[in-house]
Parts: C-alpha cells; structure tokens; sequence
C-alpha cells in the first residue's frame, strides 16, 4: 500500500486536468488570451539541451533570442530542475510531452510531499488515528488548490513547480528540533531543489524558517542547532552555488533592477478573493477568457486575475483544527497562514478592486506586511505578491489534515470506523469539487510544418519572425509573442526578438532606437508610420538583412482576440513586404515564409561613430551620438563595449580604429585590447587626443557570418568626480559655497541650488538669493513688465556679499533690469531673449557670470556629466590586406 497515495494523486492529477491527458504530445496548459508563458518553459527546456550539448556553453546566456546583443538567462524564470528532469526524455518525445510529464510530476510530488509533512506533524502530535487518511487530504488540497490550476492555466510552470517546499520544510522541522546531520542536509539539498524550480522560493522558505524558529523557540533541540543550521546553509551553498552566485553577481552589480514597485498592487491578493472562487470553477459561470478579457480591459471584478481562493470546507477544518486541536503546531502553522496570507494582500489592502477608503472624509490606504519586503534587497525581487499563496495552502492543507483527523476520530466514537472513512471521503470530494477548475485550458504547441522546412537549412543565419516584439516581466514593446519564440526549437535558427524577465534598458534601447523596428513597431501597435520614418526603414533594410544574416521572414497568423497583431496583422505584413527585399517562398497552416533576397558579403567596412548610420553595429557599453575633440564620436562608457560586425568575404583584414582615451590630471595610461569573435588581435595603450590603431585579422578568423568585436578598456573614470570643479563666481573673489544650476528659455526658469529648486519659475526675472557661507536660499522672487519699483526696492535690499542667481523666463523683464542688475556685479540683460546669471552683491559691474541668447545655461560646481568614460571611437575600419 505504499504506493496508494502517489497513484492515488496520479489519477486525480489526469481527472482535474482534463482534457490534458487527451492532448499530451500536441496542447500544453495556457491561454490564448494571455502572456504565452507556457512555451518560455518549453523554449527553455530546448534551450537548455541545445546549449549544453550541442553548443557546449552555458545555458544561463544566449544570443538565440534578441539577436544581435543576446541576454542573460539569471534573474529569469527558468525552472532549471524541468530543464534537467526533461533533459533525458527530449531524445525520445516531443516537448510539448516532455513539458506535461514534468508538469504531471510536479503536480503528484507536491500532493506527496504535503501528505507526508502532514503525516509526520499528526503522528509527532500523537494523533495516530486516521492520520493517514488526515495526511491524504492535505495532499490532495495542496495538489489541487486554486492556485495551482490558475497557474497552470496562465502558463506559469514555476508556481507550478512546487513539489520540494514540502519536503524541505518536513526536514527543516526535523533539522529544528532533532538530533542528528541527516535531516540538515536533506533539507538543503530540497531547498536546492525547489529554488532551481524558481529561484524566489528561497526567499519564502527563509522567512518561513525564521519564523518558525521564532514561533518554536521552546520546542527546539538546542544542542548542536546551529551545527545543523550551518550544515543546512553549507548543503544549499554546495549544490546551488553554480546558479547562486551569477545570481548574486546580478542583483549586486547588475544595474537593471526595477525601480518602484512593479505591478505589485495589481498583482495582489484582494480581500474578497480568498473567498471567490476562480474563473476556472465550471460552477462560476464567469467563462475562463470572459475573465481575462475583463482583466485586460480594467472591467473585472478584481484588479488581476483572481488567483487564491482558499476554499470553504479548507477554512472551516481549518477552524476546526484550532478550536478541537490542542497541540502548539497547529497555532503555530495557523500564524504562518496569517503572515503569508496578509504577504498575498500586497503592499496595501484591497477589498472589491478598492484600496484608498474614506474615514471620516480622509481618504487613506491600509499597508500589509509586504510593504516591509519591499525595502530589503533580494526580497524585493518579488513583484508579484499573490506568489506567497504556495506556502500559504501548503499551511492551509496541514490544518486540514489536523481538522480532518479529528473529524474522523469523533465520527468513529459516535458511529463506527467505516463511517468515519467515509466522512474522510466526503471531505476530500468537497475539497476536490471547491477546488475544481475542469476544462483546463490548452493552448496548441503544434508547430507549423513550414518551420521545420527552414531547419533543414544548414549554416547559423537569423530569422526575422512577425509578430515582432521584446518582452520582460513589466512590459512590452511590439507585439511579442512567446510562442512564436518557442517555434525556434523547429529550426534552431537565430531570433530578434525575445522574451526575458528582467533585462538592462539597453537591450531593448538597441531595437527600439533602429528605423526599420521603429517603423515595424508602429505599424503592429495602431500607430501611423509617417512616410519619412518608412523611407529611413527602407533605406535601412538591406543593411541589416546584411548585419545580421535575415535569410528568411516567418509571418505567422494571428490569433483570434489576440490584441494587437489580430487587429494590425494585414497592415504589419503589407509594411513589412515594402520593407525588405523579400518573395514569397512557403505556406502553409496559415504562415508564411519568405525568402530574403541575399546581401553579398562586404570586402570592406567602415562603421563612422557619432552617426545615425552607426547605431546598428553598436552593441553594449556605449553611449550616446555626440563631437569629442572635432571629430563625430561616441564614448566607451564601460571596460567592455561590443561592436557588431556583418558577414565579410574570406580572407585576412586590417582593422583599424580611431580612439581618444578620456583623460584628466593626473589620469592613469588607457589601454585597449582588441578581440574579434573571442580571438585576442592585440592590445595598444593610449596617448592622451586622438590615436590611429591597426591590428592583423589573420584568414583563420572566420569572419562570413555576424561577428563580435570586442574593445576591452583598462579603466573608467566619471568626469564629474575626477575633474577639478569651478566655483569661482567669475573674478568677484567669491566662491559659490553650493552648486549652482541656472537654465533660461522661452518657456521655463530653472535654478536649483545643491540639487534644490530655487526658482518661482514665473514668467519674467526669476532672482534667488544665497546666503554665501552656507548657500541657504534665503529668498525667491519674480518680477514681471511693469515691477521696476519692485525689482528696485528688492535688490536695494539684498545684504552685501550675498549671491544671487537669476533667469528670464520667456523674454519678459521689467525695463529697469539692466541698470538694477549691476548692482548684483552684472552688466545686465541687453539682448535676450534667455538671460541667465550669477552675481554677488556690491561687486563690480561685470565681474560675475552671465549669458544670453536663445536658450542658454550656466552652472558652477562639479562637472555634470556623471558617466564613466573609457575612451571616444571615431571610427571603426575593416580593409582586405
């Protein structure tokens, strides 16, 4: 009878996700209405294979999806234990099967590991009657609560995958308050295990931990705790630390993580929502796409997706649990519930899509203990709130099985053992049916037939594919389609686009800021292409058909109320035909392949930075279009800056580059080291102004196929912290004792002083004055046409040796202005019509700072320009020896 619950689970699993084991090798849970999650899982397992043994690198970064610049595969959804658990069944099934096997298997092992966590809490409790059949209950509610059906449903495997919380927290109990070094490292290698499903879940199973230890303090082994502790840690360190520490590497130093709170507030957990069942209960009537059709629009009745109903008969054995149960684990596994039910809530609370209440006629939020996590790093990655509802019905499920087993036992007093059973039966049917959420919907992982053509191409090459979009976690530019994504595994050929879940702006930036997608991108999201950025994209097509090797364009259809592409389609395809040199070359299962009309490879390049032309063979680390010293340049604002490199004909080159490092006094020697598609060609150090670099690129660096330069710089430097800052207020002897920042034009008057605002900001001479040995703004004014007296009266009364700091704002002063000024150490506004200055009082005439014009700008202090500088490129150069 061992194996009763696991096959037991099984078969409830194939039931509850019907018509799931109908469609095995051809559908996969998900909706068609949504994100397409579901296939990044999917893609990720192909990628995975295809890395590790087929490319023989890293799976944790690839350049198969956002082509030309890649991305990182870290701070990502992996689920890198599917990816391993699929590894050896990719040789023999499709993956849409590999992907529901391992789905399968998380949903049976989660339901296991509940039953026995439960199972060893009721018999350590001393309620050995019916404590398996308690235990079972826990694990079919743990198995088949709402959440995981909706996760299911919205393609969100990872919070699917949540078979090892159980089991590390059994031996984590164990680890507590046992003996021995069995359990610590059990239960490390299990926490291991279910942070390779999603790495956030260590952050759950931590705060659980340290709670319960809290919670426990008085039950807990002491002797040797923090032995098993340590080992614990150690355990995790061991078998994570590959993905650990690249992990740790971007959050510390990786400069992209979200500011503000993301979509946290939608994301929430509302009140009412524990109690409403999903839009996935037949019994609703809600209709699955009718919710998400609402969702979408703003119109249903929650913010988000409604995803964590707790169930009516859970929460009444629940009570039960507490009221009838004497043991200290039930309150303390009730706690537990509490705080990751209120973690659900999110930041602040909401009841019926509302979160700002009147009290009294002020209006007022409530915050919840997330609201805390928020302000610690690492925890903050959790954007998404409703994600705690795993640990909370797995707390909900161990109070069940403490309700059901004393159920059970009262009706066996009162009636008789078969009685009792049948009770417990009764129970997990009102479990199941609260819970139900049948059919569960499928999307179609068929791919279409004229893609698996195109992988009979030999060679590396790039795919152009529409819909064409780049997705992360928070947002979307085009019509990106995760599927079309997923498509790859037929040909294995190279993608533009891309879904990630957090990236830097620049991968992104890097499309974005290219004629041809910004035209494209306009024509999929309801925008006009005005004919001259349709001219600049067309112009521009053959020359990154060439960069990045397009060879074919996949146009796939449109899904049915899949907004935007279903509604653009016709027009985006019709763009795009305009665009690219291209002829129709497959169809069919309505997608199109085109094929793309060849660029021979070049014998010679010249890449003119500083330009508009350049922008597509300019990779990470650079910075914006700009002159440096006379010549059309653009700074290296980091040690590694990448340059993109089409297909050339065979042969040896000369690579020349034009480089001026940034220098300063006192500055170190730049260096520069040159590599070509991994190859180091040399390195050269750097005379201060403009240096003419060549170096040999010898035949056997194969260069017909997209290459990557690489320009590694020995240092960086911000001007603003090493170059030496101005204060002087021109020759008046005075020293302005804070920054100052003075900004006139036809429509503003800014002045900010140490970084404050110190402007009215009013049509006409807006004045500051400064205090001048703290730079305490003491007063602010603006005097318009016709305030001559005023402007008078108020400089006659400025202190002596105190700054002042003015700006026009839309050419309007009194006319006195330029007499009253000189007072300030200024000559005055003579011309206009943006005048802008600095000047203390009693100086001299003209010994302060002043300018006019069209819009001008003055400041004294540090240098403004915050960027680290490596070294300004003018020009690139590829020429045949």
């Amino acid at each position: 009878m061992k194996g009763f619950v696991p096959l037991l689970l099984l078969a409830l699993t194939l039931f509850l996700t019907y018509p799931l084991p109908l469609h095995l090798a051809t559908h996969v849970p998900g909706s068609n209405l949504w994100a397409f999650d579901e296939y990044t899982f999917i893609w990720n397992i192909w990628w995975f294979k295809h890395a590790l043994l087929e490319l023989h690198t890293s799976p944790l970064s690839t350049d198969y999806i956002f082509f030309p610049v890649g991305t990182k595969l870290i701070l990502y959804t992996y689920n890198l234990f599917n990816c391993v658990l699929a590894l050896p069944l990719t040789f023999f099934f499709p993956l849409p099967l590999v992907s529901n096997l391992t789905l399968i298997f998380a949903w049976v092992t989660s339901g296991w590991g509940a039953y026995l966590l439960s199972l060893y809490l009721l018999r350590r409790s001393g309620l050995k009657d019916y404590a398996r059949a308690a235990a079972i209950l826990a694990g079919i509610l743990y198995a088949f609560a709402s959440n995981r059906h909706v996760y299911a449903a919205l393609g969100h495997y990872d919070m699917v995958s949540t078979q090892w919380l159980p089991l590390f927290i059994l031996f984590f109990i164990r680890t507590a308050e046992e003996p021995g070094l069995k359990n610590p490292v059990l239960a490390g290698l299990f926490g291991t295990m279910a942070m390779l499903c999603e790495m956030i879940f260590g952050t759950f199973l931590f705060i659980f931990s340290a709670f319960y230890l809290i919670l426990r303090r008085k039950e807990l082994h002491r002797q040797g705790l923090l032995l098993r502790v340590a080992i614990l840690v150690l355990t995790v360190a061991a078998t994570y630390w590959p993905v650990l520490i690249p992990i740790l590497r971007e959050f510390l130093l990786g400069g992209y993580e979200l500011k503000g709170w993301g979509d946290a507030l939608k994301l929430s957990t509302d009140l009412l929502g524990f109690f409403t069942p999903t839009a996935l209960h037949p019994g609703m009537g809600i209709g699955w796409e009718r919710e998400l059709r609402a969702v979408t629009e703003g119109t249903s009745r929650f913010a988000d997706v409604n995803t964590v109903f707790l169930g009516y008969f859970s929460l009444v054995l629940a009570i039960v649990a507490l009221v009838k149960n004497s043991p200290k684990v039930v309150k303390t596994w009730a706690l537990q519930a509490l705080l990751f039910a209120s973690f659900c809530l999110g930041p602040v609370l909401q009841i019926n899509k509302r979160y700002v209440f009147d009290m009294d006629g002020i209006p007022i939020t409530i915050p919840m203990p997330f609201a805390l996590l928020h302000y610690i790093p690492i925890f903050r990655a959790n954007r998404v709130p409703n994600r705690f509802s795993v640990i909370l019905t797995l707390c909900l499920a161990v109070l069940v099985a403490f309700g059901g087993q004393r159920v059970m036992s009262i009706f066996e007093r009162r009636f008789s053992p078969a009685f009792s059973r049948a009770i417990g039966g009764l129970i997990a049917a009102l479990i199941i049916i609260e819970h139900l959420a049948i059919p569960m919907p499928l999307t179609d992982a068929r791919i279409p037939a004229p893609l698996w053509l195109i992988g009979q191409e030999g060679g590396e090459f790039t795919v152009l594919q529409l819909p064409l979009g780049w997705r992360n976690s928070f947002g979307m530019a085009g019509a990106e389609s995760t599927q079309a994504q997923y498509y790859q595994v037929a040909h294995g050929k190279k993608l533009l686009s891309g879904n990630i879940s957090r990236n830097p702006p620049f991968q992104f930036d890097y499309f974005l800021r290219l004629p041809f997608f910004q035209a494209i991108i306009s024509a999929e999201t309801y925008q006009e292409v005005p004919p001259e950025l349709e001219a600049k994209a067309k112009a521009q097509a053959p020359e990154l058909v060439r960069l990045y090797d397009i060879r074919y364009l996949v146009v796939l259809p449109p899904t049915p109320g899949r907004a935007p592409y279903s509604d653009t389609y016709t027009r985006t395809v019709q763009l795009v035909e305009r665009l690219l040199p291209a002829e129709l070359y497959l169809e069919g299962q309505g997608t199109k392949v085109y094929k793309v009309k060849p660029i021979p490879p070049a014998s010679s390049l010249e890449i003119d930075f500083g330009r508009e032309e350049s922008l597509p063979y300019l990779g990470e680390g650079w910075d914006r279009n700009e002159e440096v010293a006379g010549c059309t340049a653009v700074w290296a604002v980091s040690k590694r800056a990448e340059v993109f490199l089409p297909p050339m004909e065979n042969g040896s080159y000369t690579l020349t580059l034009k480089v001026a490092p940034f220098t300063y006094p006192g500055s170190p020697e730049q260096s520069v080291k040159i590599v070509l598609n991994g190859v180091n060609l040399g390195e050269a150090k750097l005379s201060p102004g403009w240096n003419e670099l060549s170096f040999a690129v010898p035949e056997s660096i194969s260069l017909n196929r997209p290459s990557k330069l690489e320009l590694k710089f020995s240092h960086l430097a911000s001007p603003r912290k090493v170059l030496p800052p101005e204060f002087a207020i021109g020759s008046t002897g005075v020293n302005a004792p804070a920054e100052l920042e003075i900004h006139s034009g036809q429509g503003f008057a800014f002045i900010t002083v140490a970084g404050k605002n110190a402007s009215l900001n009013k049509a006409g001479l807006n004045l500051a004055v400064i205090e001048p040995k703290k730079g305490k703004v003491v007063a602010m004014r603006a005097f318009g046409p016709g305030e001559e007296k005023n402007l008078s009266s108020f400089v006659a009364e400025i202190a002596p040796g105190h700054i002042v700091v003015g700006a026009v704002y839309g050419g309007l002063w009194p006319e006195n202005a330029p007499q009253v000024l000189q007072a300030l150490g200024v000559n005055g506004l003579s011309k206009g019509p943006s005048y802008a200055f600095i000047g203390v009082k009693g100086s001299a005439p003209g010994s302060g700072l002043e300018k006019e014009g069209e819009d001008v700008y003055l400041r004294l202090g540090y240098n403004p320009d915050s960027r680290t500088l490596a070294a300004a490129v003018d020009f690139i150069r590829l020429e045949r020896r």
